[in-house]
């Protein structure tokens, strides 16, 4: 219970915390929670197939949870300030996404002169299960194969 209190805690807006508790109350059996924070030099050759075995093992998961069942009988949170995304990955999620808010996060990190009014943030999306084939799709055109 602590992940959801705490991004209870962080979320802006009332509308988009509504949303958040009503996934992770109500509608939790049927939400999957991607805390994503990969190495950010990880060669983006790797991210598709990263990706597309992640969103495989979640499919295959699905199909499995459904079998055994069978057999037992928003919006977009506002964003103001100009996003830069450290993983090229999350602005196809982010577009993606029903809603999403962001927060800060607590770390130290190393900062070029470029970057000096830049804050290491959080960003929380709810993305629909039918949007994951828009994301790979993406992902591979990003990185540059078929």
């Amino acid at each position: 219970m602590e992940l959801k209190e705490f991004l209870l805690g962080v979320g802006p807006e009332k509308d988009v915390k509504d949303a958040l508790r009503l996934l992770l109350g109500e509608e939790a059996q049927n939400v999957g929670l991607l805390v994503s924070q990969r190495v950010v030099n990880l060669p983006p050759q790797l991210l598709p197939l990263l990706y597309d075995a992640l969103f495989d093992e979640i499919s295959w998961a699905t199909e499995d949870e459904h079998k055994n069942a069978d057999q037992r009988k928003g919006r977009r949170g506002d964003i103001d300030e100009a996003i830069i995304y450290v993983k090229p990955e999350d602005e196809s999620f982010h577009k993606l996404s029903l809603w999403s808010f962001s927060f800060p996060l607590h770390t130290e990190h190393v900062v070029t002169h470029e970057l000096r009014n830049y804050r290491l943030m959080g960003l929380v999306m709810a993305i629909e299960a039918d949007k994951v084939s828009t994301f790979r799709k993406e992902l591979h055109s990003l990185i540059g194969e078929p």
